[in-house]
């Protein structure tokens, strides 16, 4: 029965590797900040982003399904919720990201502005003070949100009221709204103000698809995990499939913003824009152009794209841990030239700290599993989730 499932412990050899993991990480960002700042900056930015996407993209998640009142998803939903609990520690990455400002950003350089007439008009939005304001505006609104619909659904468990189920379907649809345009905002500061002379109106879009699409990979990783953790009778392999299913058609929708975004630029004939391409798409940087839609796309959809292979564990979590690579190359694609402006390097400036963050995200995920019933024992829906054991 619900009620007996057994609450989730991670075991003590699994929480030291990954506190050591996270420890490497913090201290390859310190390290590099006295040895190698020109490489540490940019790729804490990449790693920082990288969190940010994962809590907000499960959040997301999350509030989709209600809105859209499916039952499928809601044993596997503890799982992306307690994966939002990231978005706390990305907001105090929030803190260090500010004192990287001027590493980062020309258009933080007020000489620099004064000498260019097209950053001198983008100053109103591209000031100290309001990036500032909104990247703390950014956090504060997305953990109020995901909060506010994790927090209706722990109560949920208690009285069993479905008022709860009622105000989150309320809820996602402000958090929907407002947690992808600002996401769409957020993409805009953080990544493409790196060059701030280039620009592009689905740039959002593309990063909001490859947002999601990394979410969806985790939540894949952490439900096969559990399957092998001893809870198969809980997740599934119906999840599994739709899991795969939902991996497979995001990692589409990926590509499809990823060419669109080429495509604006010619049919709108706008060649100046081609700049930002040129440098990418060609040399070594055009290999990892090239390698960046084998891992997002290509090897992950082929993979899934059988029946069979979305219902095997095996097959979706090697997809799942190819797509949060691809995740971390689309993004060092983004970052890198801009802030390097010279060839691809790989080192432990890369490796470190984005290792170091995904230790620690699943380390903050795994102990918020622990901390409450890992299904929604009382949810509305769960007996559509779970027939076979909700009688």
């Amino acid at each position: 029965m619900i009620n007996s499932i057994p609450k989730f412990q991670i075991s003590t050899k699994i929480n030291r590797i990954l506190l050591f993991l996270s420890a490497v990480g913090l201290l390859t960002i310190i390290v590099g900040l006295f040895v190698a700042p020109e490489r540490i900056w940019p790729n804490f930015l990449i790693s920082f982003y990288y969190l940010t996407g994962l809590g907000l993209g499960a959040g997301l998640f999350v509030a989709l399904q209600y809105v859209s009142n499916a039952g499928w998803s809601a044993a596997i939903r503890r799982v992306p919720e307690a994966i939002t609990a990231t978005l706390p520690f990305a907001a105090v990455g929030t803190l260090f990201l500010i004192f990287g400002i001027h590493s980062l950003y020309e258009w933080s350089h007020h000489e620099v502005v004064m000498q260019d007439s097209i950053l001198r008009n983008k100053t109103v939005w591209l000031n100290e003070p309001f990036f500032i304001a909104r990247t703390i505006g950014y956090f504060v609104l997305w953990i109020i949100l995901s909060k506010v619909i994790v927090r209706n659904s722990l109560k949920q468990d208690e009285s069993g009221d479905i008022k709860f189920t009622k105000r989150n379907v309320r809820n996602s649809v402000f958090f929907i709204i407002l947690g992808v345009y600002t996401f769409c905002l957020a993409s805009f500061d953080w990544l493409m103000s790196l060059q701030p002379h280039w620009y592009s109106t689905i740039f959002g879009w593309l990063n909001l698809s490859g947002m999601f699409l990394s979410a969806l990979a985790m939540i894949v990783i952490l439900v096969v995990g559990l399957r092998y953790m001893g809870y198969k009778h809980v997740f599934t392999t119906e999840h599994v499939h739709d899991l795969g299913r939902l991996l497979m058609a995001f990692s589409f929708f990926w590509v499809y913003m990823w060419i669109s975004q080429h495509m604006l630029i010619w049919y709108s004939n706008i060649p100046e824009e081609t700049t930002y391409y040129i440098f990418r798409h060609f040399g070594s940087w055009g290999s990892l152009s090239f390698l960046n839609v084998i891992l997002n796309w290509l090897i992950p959809f082929t993979m899934l794209l059988s029946r069979a292979t979305k219902r095997s564990d095996k097959v979706i979590l090697q997809a799942a841990v190819i797509l949060l690579i691809g995740h971390w190359l689309d993004l060092y694609i983004m970052v890198m030239p801009a802030a390097l402006g010279t060839e691809p390097v790989f080192g432990i400036w890369e490796i470190g700290p984005f290792v170091g963050m995904l230790a620690g995200a699943f380390w903050v995920v795994f102990h918020t599993l622990g901390k409450h019933n890992i299904v929604p024992v009382k949810d509305p829906y769960l007996v559509e989730s779970l027939p076979e054991l909700s009688h």
